[in-house]
């Protein structure tokens, strides 16, 4: 059988969750989680490789960024969770890839859309390899072995720049960005603590995803407005439930992190089938999150919290709720839209 893009993409994202666990593990544990994410990040640019080649499929579109966004789930919470990143800098990353998500389905049924951005495609791969680097940094302070990994990577992508420079005469705005960044990373690496370092990889990371995400917002809010005063409601309304789950990370007992994790992988997975939904002018069903879902979640966590129950054990009693709620409501959004899964485009 032969092997396609969206079958790569599919591997990525069952793979995901190995990192998440090894790295709340020792030095060993840690090494192996960079093993899966620069495998990960290969298989990233393989599959946007083969898709280039043999031809973007419905299904591409909607496995891919899915798997880019569980990517920052499964690695960013747990580097908040270990006070490795401070969740100032983690919490609005997750906003920009929410409100995005939401803003593409929004602007979907109309005739406008939201295309990708080249500094969004910078964005991932920049959140990809600063998650790395940041996990590397923690792993070893001593930076001695993120400076050669950053040099190593400096010098790799410098010789394909001459190459390709002397092939084409020009070089894409990618490649620059990236000599930039290393060249950037590099500085800091040599000049800073491992602790500040890691501090100023997350701010460059923000200040990017923030950057990337200012663009599509800016396109979008004229025809929110435009479309009045509820349908910017329902568009805000989406990201209640993700945001606030992750807002209770630094209060929840820690064996329930693993649940906002899940959570939020769920959430990014629902919002790209849910995209999908609109753009075919299929049933879309995320209302039942809008309308019902959260506050549900939000009047028993209250009465339990008046009832006496400890803010801890009501913060736990949420999770368990959200994290089954949205199980139900995953399996619910692919059965309905099952023929996305069968119609030839995966086998």
């Amino acid at each position: 059988m032969k092997i396609n893009a969206n079958q790569i993409t599919a591997l990525r994202i069952v793979l995901l969750p190995l990192p998440l666990f090894l790295i709340y593990g020792g030095t060993t544990s840690r090494c192996i989680a960079l093993i899966i994410l620069i495998f990960l990040g290969l298989t990233d640019y393989l599959d946007g490789l083969m898709a280039r080649r043999y031809g973007v499929t419905t299904l591409g579109k909607l496995l891919d960024p899915i798997a880019d966004k569980i990517f920052v789930a499964v690695t960013l919470v747990p580097l908040a969770d270990l006070h490795i990143l401070p969740m100032w800098i983690v919490w609005p990353i997750f906003l920009r890839e929410f409100l995005v998500t939401e803003m593409r389905r929004f602007m979907t049924p109309g005739t406008k859309g939201l295309k990708v951005t080249e500094l969004a495609k910078i964005k991932t791969t920049l959140q990809m390899v600063g998650v790395g680097l940041i996990l590397l940094t923690a792993t070893f302070p001593d930076k001695l072995i993120t400076i050669s990994f950053l040099s190593g990577l400096f010098v790799a992508t410098l010789f394909l720049g001459v190459a390709i420079y002397f092939k084409t005469s020009r070089l894409s705005s990618r490649l620059k960005a990236a000599l930039f960044f290393e060249i950037l990373g590099l500085a800091i690496a040599i000049l800073f603590t491992p602790t500040m370092i890691n501090l100023l990889y997350g701010i460059i990371v923000l200040g990017i995803t923030l950057a990337s995400g200012f663009q599509y917002v800016k396109a979008c809010l004229p025809y929110a407005f435009e479309a009045g005063w509820k349908a910017f409601f329902h568009l805000v309304s989406s990201l209640l439930l993700p945001l606030f789950v992750l807002g209770l990370l630094p209060v929840a007992p820690k064996s329930t992190h693993l649940l906002v994790v899940l959570i939020l992988a769920i959430e990014f997975a629902v919002q790209g089938i849910d995209m999908w939904a609109a753009q075919e002018k299929r049933r879309d069903i995320s209302a039942i999150k809008k309308r019902y879902l959260f506050p549900f979640l939000v009047l028993v966590s209250t009465v339990l919290f008046l009832s006496g129950v400890e803010l801890v054990s009501v913060v736990l009693w949420f999770l368990a709720l959200a994290s089954a709620a949205s199980l139900f409501y995953l399996a619910a959004d692919i059965w309905l839209h099952r023929e996305l899964f069968s119609n030839g485009e995966f086998f």
